[in-house]
């Protein structure tokens, strides 16, 4: 007997060594300070940071860049840029007879009836994707805060389960030593307790290293923010039951649905060629003793085409623009299955939450029970702890669903296309 209680002792001290060595190897590798928390800071502020520190902030002034670029372009009355043509005739490397030619103009290509309205529709087309982007941009950024918010949510909830179960553990041992030194409980009663209690420290160690890679997450995300949050992000869900045409992501496809369309209208151009004028002066004479004529001269250029080189050189074009239908189909398509598994999930919690509560409720109940009786000595202690961990287990199974409700609001939300 006295031998089994000193390999039990033995066993507690290797335990305990070893969890002393993961705690110094653990606050070794982790060199954060926690964030302090603030009530002025909100989802919002939270989500200006995010977009400042974006990188795809850059895209903002280059997408704006090619939108005055493409309107400037269709706001001109010639097509792209005027040339300059001379010629030189001398005949003094040949004949020599005096002949002397040079001739030089203008050109200027022109557009076609209809075509620079459709010129000033494609840089049009860009404004709108410029505009739709930017909504998108905002839309994109608030899922990421969003997300990083639940994440530290649920880091703190996992570290307040992991606190919880540790004080339940402490507060057991305290009991059970009581009950040794009257001579109620065994020293392997205590020795149970004791390797509970370094679980729960073990649970909490793990809870901190979440707690620090959510919030360097969060600092990521933010740019460095050095605080976060005092309370948790709440958010009311949205009225709407389909996803609507207004949605940031549809309109950024509309929006390119329409460049397509007016890069058929550009391919068609190009296929068909442009009209051109050319305005010059010439001054010639035959021979020596002739004098030099002046004149001046116009010429106009107007090039023929048929369907089939003008269907074939927009075939590329029309297919990209049946990819981009296809996409905004898809796409409409997948937010509304989206949207549906939400609702669907958010349903099933509302009926779900009660009955968790109340195993809850239960749970806690049996556990009082549990240490009442073993107090009275009527029970042992592996079933004190196999309630307490029940205990446990139900109040983080409560919590989780009451948590991951708030998150499926805020999904719902993103889905449809709100901003927190």
């Amino acid at each position: 007997m006295k031998h089994s209680v000193l390999s039990a002792k033995r066993l507690t001290s290797c335990i305990a060594a070893v969890l002393t060595l993961a705690i110094n190897t653990q606050a070794m590798g982790i060199d954060h300070e926690p964030l302090a928390r603030s009530e002025q800071l909100d989802a919002r502020t939270v989500m200006q940071s995010a977009l400042d520190a974006a990188p795809e902030k850059a895209l903002a002034a280059s997408a704006a860049d090619q939108a005055t670029a493409y309107r400037t372009l269709g706001q001109r009355w010639i097509v792209g840029a005027p040339s300059l043509e001379a010629t030189v005739i001398n005949d003094s490397l040949l004949s020599d007879v005096g002949q002397r030619e040079l001739e030089a103009g203008l050109q200027l290509q022109l557009w076609r009836p209809g075509e620079r309205r459709d010129a000033v529709q494609r840089g049009s087309a860009y404004n709108q994707r410029t505009q739709a982007w930017q909504s998108w941009y905002q839309l994109m950024i608030a899922g990421r805060v969003r997300e990083s918010l639940a994440e530290l949510e649920q880091a703190d909830l996992v570290m307040a389960s992991a606190v919880m179960a540790q004080q339940d553990a402490s507060r057991l041992l305290d009991m059970t030593r009581r009950l040794q030194q009257a001579g109620s409980a065994a020293e392997m009663d205590v020795l149970q307790v004791e390797s509970l209690l370094l679980a729960a420290d073990k649970q909490v160690l793990d809870a901190e290293a979440m707690v620090v890679d959510a919030e360097r997450e969060y600092q990521i995300l933010t740019g460095g923010l050095t605080m976060r949050p005092a309370q948790a992000h709440r958010e009311q869900q949205n009225g709407a039951e389909e996803i609507s045409s207004s949605h940031p992501l549809i309109r950024l496809l509309q929006a390119d649905l329409q460049i397509s369309e007016a890069a058929i209208l550009n391919a068609e151009r190009q296929a068909r060629g442009s009209p051109s004028v050319q305005v010059g002066v010439r001054r010639e004479r035959g021979a020596f003793a002739q004098p030099y004529v002046e004149s001046m001269g116009v010429s106009v250029s107007i090039p023929l085409n048929s369907k089939r080189v003008v269907s074939a050189s927009t075939s590329d074009a029309r297919s990209s623009r049946t990819e981009v239908e296809v996409a905004l189909m898809r796409q409409m398509r997948d937010l509304t299955q989206q949207l549906h598994e939400v609702e669907h999930q958010l349903h099933t919690l509302e009926q779900t939450l009660p009955l968790s509560e109340r195993e809850r409720d239960l749970s806690q109940r049996q556990m009082q029970m549990a240490e009442t009786a073993f107090a009275n000595g009527e029970v042992d202690m592996t079933y004190v702890i196999r309630a307490m961990q029940q205990a446990r287990s139900a109040d983080s199974e409560f919590n989780q669903l009451q948590q991951q409700q708030q998150h499926l609001i805020s999904q719902y939300n993103q889905i449809i296309g709100v901003l927190p």
